[in-house]
């Protein structure tokens, strides 16, 4: 789902239906322009995939945190993403500023960052965010499969220059559309010049660059939108979190199946 020119219908970013009396004299004090902040991310901003996640109820009891091994719906991740529900919109994605990071974490970590959504565009934990139009590099180690195919982490993105690299564990080198192809998180073998069944391989290939969200900073904005209007409206304002590369998170929410 992509927003277009109906970003900003009164009704997407209203909080409730209740409405309050506006006080005349407001002396000293100033509205927050919640439209010009979004116009500010638009601008500002970058086009993200916004994939909405839950947790795997596949787990050993309801009060029990136990997740059960080799899990057929997450595939050992912990959370089913629900791409069917993502949305695609502005944000505007910075990293986090070390020392104050050091301070807080007592760690230098530069594979945080900070996102901020415009209002009415909703954020919550493992929610998978992918930055569309740029690419990232991503290198995987993987168990040369039966068949013709060996399945990957990402998808691999689209019209991107980063070159691929597939080295098997006697140090051959194969070659993309010559040994192999890959489409649809799949690499499909194209003849006999491939890994002996059963031995690691390595791949590195680009991907969108794509993230976890692990912390809510603001998860609840309140606001009264009252400027030049009669009576004061409760609206949502955008949301911020912070957001780790989607490997290095606990339960990346890969979501893929392991090739045996």
């Amino acid at each position: 789902m992509r927003y277009a020119d109906e970003y900003w219908v009164e009704t997407m970013t209203h909080a409730s239906t209740n409405s309050y009396p506006k006080r005349v004299a407001k002396p000293g004090r100033v509205d927050l322009m919640p439209e010009e902040f979004n116009n500010l991310i638009e601008d500002q901003g970058i086009m993200v995939r916004i994939i909405p996640a839950v947790l795997c109820p596949n787990r050993t009891g309801l009060y029990d945190t136990n997740h059960k091994l080799d899990c057929p719906l997450c595939f050992g991740d912990e959370v089913i993403d629900i791409r069917c529900k993502a949305i695609e919109d502005w944000a505007y994605v910075q990293g986090i500023k070390l020392d104050k990071n050091f301070e807080v974490q007592g760690v230098w970590d530069v594979k945080d960052a900070q996102i901020t959504v415009r209002a009415g565009v909703r954020l919550y934990y493992a929610y998978k965010i992918e930055i569309i139009d740029f690419s990232s590099v991503f290198n995987q180690l993987l168990n040369r499969g039966i068949g013709d195919t060996d399945r990957v982490r990402y998808n691999p993105a689209p019209d991107c220059d980063t070159p691929y690299y597939l080295v098997d564990s006697a140090g051959i080198n194969y070659e993309l559309n010559i040994d192999y192809k890959i489409s649809d998180y799949q690499i499909r073998w194209l003849g006999i010049n491939r890994p002996a069944t059963g031995k690691l391989y390595s791949f590195t290939y680009p991907v969108l660059p794509t993230f976890r969200v692990v912390e809510l900073i603001h998860e609840n904005r309140y606001y009264y939108k009252a400027f030049r209007q009669s009576k004061k409206t409760p609206v949502q304002l955008p949301q911020q979190a912070i957001i780790k590369l989607d490997f290095l998170s606990k339960g990346s929410g890969s979501n893929i199946e392991r090739t045996p």
